[in-house]
């Protein structure tokens, strides 16, 4: 991102954090375990004008697979979703997807929720997806299991995302 400013202005702080990238974090692993139905992650990335959200989320199942969106507050409004994770019904091969499995997609909707069925216990597996939004409010990941089992599903403390504010040219 540039800054737009006039020869001789001087620059304060916050002008210059305008241009840092954001991360947050989950910090702990967090599970969910015989419910279906989607709860906050720590993942809560705020939005003041246009923001670009890029997630990396890594989590385990040991027999309800995935089910995740994001929920929005204030005027936050979608623009873009791009996602890239394991597919809805996966196959293991030796503790990963068959890239016939993979989802690359781009959907219109910020809490449509996507699902990975269980494939794997022994591997933590990754969900990357990248969202432009734009107003004023916070953004947050949520997730629960893709089928209610009495087995968890764990969103892993290492999983993170970066914000970043944008400028519209």
């Amino acid at each position: 991102m540039t800054i737009d400013f006039l020869a001789g202005q001087v620059l304060r702080p916050d002008d210059l954090l305008a241009l840092a990238v954001g991360y947050v974090t989950q910090s702990n692993p967090v599970s969910r375990t015989s419910t279906a139905i989607v709860a906050d992650s720590s993942i809560i990335c705020p939005v003041d004008g246009p923001t670009e959200i890029r997630l990396s989320a890594r989590w385990t199942s040991l027999a309800g697979g995935m089910r995740w969106c994001w929920r929005s507050t204030g005027t936050v409004s979608l623009v873009s979703r791009d996602i890239l994770s394991p597919g809805s019904t996966v196959s293991a091969n030796s503790g990963t997807a068959w890239i016939r499995d993979i989802r690359l997609r781009q959907i219109a909707t910020i809490g449509e929720e996507q699902t990975v069925t269980h494939f794997d216990a022994a591997t933590t597996q990754l969900i990357q997806e990248r969202l432009i939004v734009t107003g004023v409010g916070e953004v947050v990941f949520q997730f629960a299991q893709a089928t209610s089992n009495a087995s968890a599903t764990t969103l892993a403390g290492q999983s993170y995302a970066t914000v970043q504010k944008l400028r519209t040219l």
